[in-house]
């Protein structure tokens, strides 16, 4: 009986030692199962994360481009509407020019216009008072003083500016030539312009 008991308990030693064998294969097991899962889910996210990485930097890319295209159309946009700008403010102040200009032109056509036909009424009354011979020794006289008087004036006006012929010829009711008159003449051209007009004029 004694020797039946201890087989029976080798027995039962052994099955407890090959029990534990088998749940140590089974911890193994389990652990390099869970081991090989969790790589697989590290590999899935950092795939994953590349893919979103990516995909980031991409959208980054259109959407700094969209900006930077967006910031040119609206420096250009700036530019036009400041150019349009000065335009019309320089249009402005030339047309405010212009009107200056033809409204003083005007205002000197009407008082030369008036003191032209005052002095005209003058010298025809003085001329009515004239008998026939001191007509003919005036004229003797007003024609060798006339031509005394050209000379010196042909003398005098070279010494006028430009300027200065530019307001003569406007007083004397001349300024549409004035105006007519070439940018950049020569002085000399103002001076024959002068001349042929007071001759005119005399």
């Amino acid at each position: 009986m004694q020797k039946l008991a201890m087989e029976r308990l080798a027995q039962i030693e052994r099955a407890e030692r090959h029990i534990e064998s088998l749940q140590r294969e089974q911890k193994d097991l389990d652990d390099e199962h869970e081991l090989k899962k969790e790589k697989e889910i590290e590999s899935l996210l950092k795939s994953n994360n590349e893919q979103r990485t990516s995909t980031v930097h991409v959208l980054q890319g259109l959407l700094d481009s969209e900006r930077a295209e967006h910031a040119d159309a609206n420096n250009w946009a700036d530019s036009l509407s400041l150019q349009l700008e000065a335009a019309q403010v320089k249009l402005d102040s030339l047309q405010q020019e212009l009107t200056s200009v033809r409204l003083n032109e005007t205002a000197l056509d009407s008082k030369l216009k008036t003191a032209s036909h005052g002095k005209c009424s003058r010298v025809d009354d003085y001329e009515m008072g004239m008998d026939s011979v001191q007509d003919m020794e005036m004229s003797d006289r007003i024609g060798d003083e006339d031509t005394r008087s050209q000379q010196t004036n042909s003398e005098d006006n070279r010494k006028f500016t430009v300027t200065k012929i530019k307001q003569e010829l406007t007083k004397y009711n001349f300024g549409a030539r004035v105006l007519d008159m070439r940018t950049g003449a020569s002085k000399r051209e103002w001076l024959e312009l002068y001349e042929s007009r007071m001759l005119q004029k005399s």
